[in-house]
């Protein structure tokens, strides 16, 4: 059955059977189970993918195994905290930092479906879909397709579009959603809502904004990584992103998201701040509607940002008034090897610069 969205919802049920077909046909479906079950043969893999049906039936088993797994070999632990604030049967926008690729909401689809058997929908670039297998993974887990770049009129149109997706499914279908607060990664460490990302909320709804966000139900996420597989990566784009000419190697994403998974990350922790109320969306003084949703998500998100010792070793680097007990001289260490395997000193600040960044933002 057809629908307006086509072009940027997620897969049916229906289309979910074709889907693992082509994930169990996938060339490296084999090195993807010896890593979630490695006791597990490929053939009793390739069965169990093949009799799921529904889209809630792989996220509980293979996305959600998968996910326990990088958790497994990947982290020193990971601890989420705030679910307390949601109420169950509600639908939320999560608007969250974004410091990995794919990680910050598959963390959340596995707290959602770990304490509450449940998912949100996740929003992600186009960019990400250039690989086709990639497109199926991501669509088999409730991915909505954001389009970027084009002409204004045709970019806004695609926002609108986007829009009227998203109200459908928190409004009219119950469903929660995942969106960063900006449009790409923190590279810099600085966690800041745009409100270009609020106001698109309100492109596609009905009613005025203030009522529209109402019914969206926002809420701020945090995301906070020890250590970032990505650091460097990110670090020279910065740098070499100065003049604003900088173009993005065909395999640079799908790098920075296989870097983003398999690399250590030491502690991770995810935190659910508390819901906006009717009574938050009230500026003061004038102040523009989105200005001051984005300033309440800004708060909520450094709330509930936990800071880790490569944060303050960081800060401490970089001069900052040192903090006792919260770091330790190896972390000191490894922050300065990380950055010594870039080729200027440039680079190199901007990658401690980033780590400290939380610590600044926090006071």
């Amino acid at each position: 059955m057809c629908s307006d969205f086509d072009d940027i919802r997620p897969y049916t049920d229906d289309e979910i059977p074709e889907a693992m077909k082509r994930i169990a046909d996938w060339d490296m479906f084999p090195q993807i189970v010896r890593f979630i079950y490695p006791d597990l043969s490929i053939d009793t893999a390739r069965q169990r993918l093949l009799a799921t049906k529904t889209i809630h039936q792989f996220q509980a088993t293979f996305m959600n195994d998968a996910i326990k797994r990088i958790i497994h070999e990947t982290t020193d632990g990971f601890t989420f905290g705030g679910l307390h604030h949601l109420r169950r049967g509600v639908p939320y926008t999560f608007v969250s930092n974004h410091r990995d690729i794919t990680l910050d909401a598959f963390l959340l689809q596995h707290v959602l479906m770990e304490q509450r058997g449940e998912t949100s929908h996740i929003v992600f670039g186009q960019n990400l879909l250039a690989m086709p297998i990639i497109e199926v993974l991501f669509r088999s887990n409730k991915l909505i397709r954001m389009e970027r770049g084009g002409s204004p009129i045709a970019f806004y149109r695609s926002l609108q579009h986007l829009s009227k997706y998203l109200n459908r499914l928190v409004c009219d279908e119950h469903q929660s959603v995942w969106i960063a607060q900006k449009n790409g990664r923190a590279k810099d460490g600085h966690d800041q809502t745009a409100p270009a990302i609020i106001k698109m909320l309100t492109l596609g709804g009905e009613g005025d904004q203030r009522q529209i966000l109402e019914r969206m139900h926002l809420v701020p996420m945090s995301i906070s990584y020890e250590w970032d597989p990505c650091d460097t990566m990110k670090a020279a784009e910065l740098y070499n992103s100065r003049d604003g000419q900088y173009q993005k190697a065909p395999d640079e994403d799908v790098k920075s998201v296989v870097t983003g998974i398999i690399g250590p990350k030491g502690r991770v922790h995810l935190e659910i701040g508390t819901p906006l109320r009717p009574r938050d969306l009230v500026p003061t003084d004038g102040e523009d509607l989105a200005d001051h949703v984005a300033t309440l998500i800004d708060q909520g998100i450094q709330a509930g940002y936990r800071l880790m010792p490569t944060n303050y070793a960081a800060h401490a680097i970089l001069g900052g008034r040192p903090t006792v007990g919260r770091f330790t001289q190896h972390t000191i260490d490894r922050l300065i090897a990380r950055a010594e395997a870039l080729p200027n000193p440039d680079m190199r600040r901007l990658l401690i610069e980033a780590y400290a960044a939380p610590v600044d933002a926090k006071r």
